[in-house]
C-alpha cells in the first residue's frame, strides 16, 4: 500500500477489499481487567489460577477467568454467516475478542480461517480481515462474503447461464443427485470453468460458486443432494450408498 493510498494492491487469491485507515487509535482495553469485571449475563467472573510447567520444569501460575463471556442468544448474527460447514464456532466468540483487542481499521488475522467466521465478523466490525488455510475450500467460502454482489446482479447472471449445456455426466454421482439436478450442476461447473479460463470471473461468479458449493451436499431441505454430509465432510459414492440404503433415500429434483 502506498503512503497516500487506502487501496491495497492484491494478488488474485487475496481479498478485494478497501478499508479506511483510522486517523487515531483508541486505547485497547486491559483484557484481564475487563474479564474480571464482566457480568453482562448476570454472573460475576470467577478468578482462578491454572498451574503449568515450563520446559525447564519451573511452575507457572496462569490467571484464569471463568464466566459465560459470549452466548449465541445475546444477538442475532449477520446472515452472511449462514453457510453449511461443520466444526465451526459462533461469530459471537471472535466478536468478543475483536471488540476488546483491536480498533476499527486494525488488521485481524486468522491463520486457520476455515469457513471464514472470524474474517467476516472482523469486516462487519470495520476491521481489515486477513487469513489463510491449507484447504482451498476456505477461499471459496470466505472471499465472496467479504464482497457480496447485489441480488439483482446474481439473478441476471443465473438467467444468462445455459443449464442444459454440460460436458460431462458422472453417473456414479446419481446416488447423491437426481439426474436433472446432476446435469444442471455439471452445466454450472462448465460455465464457471469457462469464466476462469477466459479471465472473466467476477464477484457475481464468486457468489454463485459459494452458494452452489454450499448447497451441494447436506441433510435438510434446500440442498441439491439427497440426505448426506456438508461439503467439508462429504463422503464417497460407496459410503453414500451404504448410508442411504436403510432409510431408502432417493434423490429428488428441486
Amino acid at each position: 500500500m502506498t503512503e497516500n493510498s487506502r487501496v491495497p494492491r492484491l494478488r488474485d487469491d487475496e481479498l478485494p477489499l478497501v478499508f479506511a485507515v483510522p486517523k487515531s487509535r483508541e486505547r485497547v482495553c486491559d483484557l484481564a481487567a475487563d474479564l474480571a469485571r464482566f457480568e453482562d449475563f448476570g454472573h460475576a467472573t470467577r478468578q482462578l489460577a491454572t498451574e503449568a510447567k515450563t520446559f525447564a520444569g519451573e511452575t507457572l501460575r496462569v490467571p484464569t477467568f471463568v464466566n459465560e463471556f459470549w452466548t449465541a442468544k445475546q444477538r442475532q448474527a449477520s446472515s452472511l454467516h449462514e453457510i453449511s460447514y461443520r466444526a465451526c464456532f459462533k461469530p459471537q466468540l471472535p466478536r468478543f475478542f475483536i471488540e476488546r483487542l483491536t480498533d476499527p481499521g486494525s488488521i485481524v488475522y486468522d491463520s486457520f480461517m476455515g469457513r471464514g467466521t472470524t474474517l467476516v465478523e472482523a469486516a462487519l466490525l470495520g476491521r481489515a480481515p486477513a487469513g489463510c488455510d491449507v484447504n482451498p475450500l476456505s477461499i471459496t467460502l470466505t472471499r465472496p462474503r467479504l464482497n457480496p454482489p447485489f441480488q439483482r446482479d446474481v439473478e441476471t447472471r443465473l438467467e444468462e447461464i445455459d443449464f442444459s449445456g454440460h460436458r460431462e455426466f458422472p453417473e456414479e454421482l446419481l446416488v447423491f443427485y437426481h439426474p436433472e439436478t446432476l446435469r444442471e450442476i455439471c452445466a454450472l461447473k462448465r460455465y464457471l470453468s469457462e469464466r476462469r479460463e477466459t479471465a472473466a470471473w467476477d464477484a457475481v461468479d464468486d457468489w454463485i460458486a459459494l452458494v452452489a458449493l454450499n448447497r451441494l451436499t447436506g441433510h435438510s431441505p434446500g440442498f441439491f443432494s439427497v440426505y448426506t454430509m456438508p461439503p467439508n465432510q462429504a463422503v464417497s459414492a460407496k459410503s453414500q450408498q451404504k448410508n442411504a440404503a436403510p432409510a431408502r433415500r432417493v434423490p429428488h429434483h428441486s
